[in-house]
């Protein structure tokens, strides 16, 4: 009933604790969805900004240009290839040409048809030039002057736009040297010139259409050459596919849109007429270049996902989704905070809240264990005091008992034999002596437990006293049979001692050494100097004291667990009565024991000139 009493409103007050901070915490994370969520609407604002920012460009001309048949790059944003083929443009022709051409295919003669490729390089027509470079460049291959090839096709390079064969210049006078490279297998220089032609191609700046720039692709796959941008290429193909929109009539004259490109997410935004467009396209990382500062700002992570869920960029899994009716902007925006630390606000209210609860617990704890200390050890009292009444009536019994039945004997002259009659006062005067010890002990114990005891120090010789204790327990039955050794030492100095009292304590020692070993077996005792201390102790031979027991038993009414086992008769107060004796006398008891071989307490008391 105790512990319910006692459990019950600390239960209580644990269960309130839990629902207070439960509410704080969902108190707190309502407030911190709110600031979210005006936090998340002042970075949708600023990406709106941003978004009207770069249509007012595009409508200044900015951008990438759209045209009737083609599309033209920005320097901002290169386009890789054109939305529609090419094609081959007419050969051009020249005397010239058509004599290096029958040379060369007709009649085999790769020496004649160079002579006069060289002569018609030198034309002052551009295609005508590039046409006679590039037949050179082949027929110098074929013949093994690798050195005079790379000479021509560089001199094809150099004229850039102009168009052969199909391409620019630029690119088939490219294109030629990694061959010329790669039949010379000229490792480094194939990688040098792959490189060099790869910058062109990806660089949007020369004009050609889809299947060109595959097979060109593909050309510098094989020499080794670096990928195209990812997100060049991205951009281009998301050029193509507005283009194709906007040619068939399905663009808006003004709009966002967020595509979806070689798996790549593309931001379109245009301006469009009849005949012409401009469009910003913006890849996944252009975006989160330019939008996660904006959300940084507002101490936000960002996210941004597609309206058919397909992630742009950042964490799209935690925070709070912004979709485009909410926004205005062409995808789903998500917003969490950058930091998950708790303010300072919520951690100075939790730790108020906590400390108070903390408080109350340890208050309603401190005074539930006070209250069960208190009880429990008012009933150990009551049980100690009970046994201790139970001990006292039997240590009284016996005596009285023995007393009445010699009494009785005497009285009734029953016993006719002196000798007999002479035994038994002796027993009386014995049983009389011993119960009178008993009363002198209890009293004298009461009244030191109170601090009545009226002490009489004065100088005493201990080896008198120690002897004439000696002497005296020899006469008890505890001693029949038994060898006593009393060890004094000469010469001990006088300590300053309550006689009556420092023999009771003696007395006391011997009593338990006979009750406590058994019969037959010595007691030592013994009294020497040490220092400016006299020792005074008691050995036996008997059960031994445990170490957990070794400083209970000089409490009062505490007796160890092996005397009550062993049924061995005492009241709990012998130990503690010594104890409050030496005490007194400015000294202390000490206790070596080790079970099943005995026990020594010695008592150490100060000399009297110290």
């Amino acid at each position: 009933m105790l512990a319910l009493a006692t459990l019950i409103p600390i239960g209580a007050l644990g269960w309130l604790g839990g629902r207070t901070l439960g509410q704080d915490r969902e108190l707190e994370r309502q407030r911190r969805r709110e600031r979210l969520e005006v936090a998340a609407g002042r970075v949708a604002l600023d990406i709106e900004r941003h978004l009207q920012d770069i249509e007012e460009r595009v409508s200044a001309g900015h951008g990438i240009r759209f045209t009737l048949t083609r599309v033209e790059s920005s320097q901002e944003f290169p386009v890789l290839y054109q939305p529609v083929d090419i094609g081959l443009t007419p050969a051009p022709t020249s005397p010239l040409l058509v004599s290096a051409e029958v040379e060369e295919f007709q009649r085999r003669n790769d020496m004649a048809a160079a002579n006069i490729y060289r002569k018609a390089s030198r034309s002052a027509e551009p295609d005508i030039r590039a046409a006679a470079l590039l037949g050179l460049g082949r027929v110098l291959r074929r013949k093994g002057d690798h050195p005079a090839a790379l000479i021509a096709y560089e001199n094809l390079a150099a004229l850039s736009d102009v168009r052969v064969a199909g391409q620019p210049a630029a690119l088939a006078g490219r294109q030629g040297r990694c061959k010329v490279f790669e039949e010379r297998r000229d490792t480094s220089g194939l990688s040098a010139a792959a490189a060099d032609l790869a910058t062109v191609v990806y660089s949007g700046r020369s004009a050609i259409d889809r299947s060109t720039f595959i097979l060109y692709r593909e050309m510098l796959e094989r020499w080794g050459a670096p990928p195209p941008p990812p997100d060049s290429l991205a951009r281009t193909e998301a050029a193509m596919e507005l283009w194709n929109l906007w040619r068939r009539g399905d663009l808006e004259p003004r709009g966002r849109r967020l595509l979806h490109v070689e798996d790549a997410p593309v931001l379109a935004l245009w301006v469009a007429s009849n005949d012409s467009a401009f469009a910003s396209l913006s890849t996944a990382t252009d975006l989160e270049r330019a939008l996660r500062p904006l959300a940084s700002a507002q101490g936000l992570a960002l996210g941004v996902t597609g309206t058919d869920g397909a992630a742009v960029f950042g964490d799209t899994r935690t925070g709070i989704s912004l979709t485009p009716d909410e926004t205005r902007l062409p995808f789903i925006m998500r917003a969490a905070p950058l930091s998950t630390n708790t303010e300072p606000q919520e951690t100075v209210r939790r730790t108020v809240i906590i400390s108070a609860l903390s408080f109350a617990f340890a208050l309603m704890a401190a005074a539930a264990l006070g209250l069960y200390r208190a009880t429990t050890r008012q009933m150990l009292l009551a049980q100690q005091q009970s046994d201790f009444v139970s001990a006292v009536s039997h240590e009284f019994r016996t005596p009285l008992t023995s007393m009445r039945h010699l009494t009785e004997l005497l009285v009734s002259r029953g016993v006719t034999s002196e000798e007999r009659r002479t035994q038994y006062y002796d027993l009386l005067a014995h049983e009389t002596e011993r119960l009178h010890r008993m009363v002198e002990s209890l009293l004298s114990f009461g009244r030191m437990d109170a601090g009545a005891y009226a002490w009489k120090l004065e100088p005493a010789a201990i080896e008198d006293l120690v002897r004439a204790s000696v002497e005296e327990f020899r006469r008890e039955p505890a001693a029949a049979e038994r060898q006593l050794v009393c060890e004094v030492e000469e010469g001990l100095p006088s300590i300053r001692a309550d006689r009556e009292a420092l023999s009771r304590a003696v007395w006391n020692l011997l009593e338990n050494a006979g009750k406590y070993s058994e019969a037959g077996t010595p007691i030592r005792v013994f009294a020497r100097r040490r220092g400016d201390s006299v020792l005074v102790g008691v050995c036996d031979q008997g059960a031994g004291i445990p170490l957990r027991e070794r400083e209970k038993i000089f409490e009062k009414f505490v007796r160890g667990a092996g005397a009550k086992h062993a049924g061995v008769r005492g009241v709990g107060i012998g130990l503690a009565l010594v104890k409050r004796i030496v005490e007194a006398h400015g000294g202390s008891i000490q206790v070596e024991s080790e079970p099943g071989r005995g026990s020594t307490f010695t008592l150490v008391l100060p000399c009297h000139e110290s």
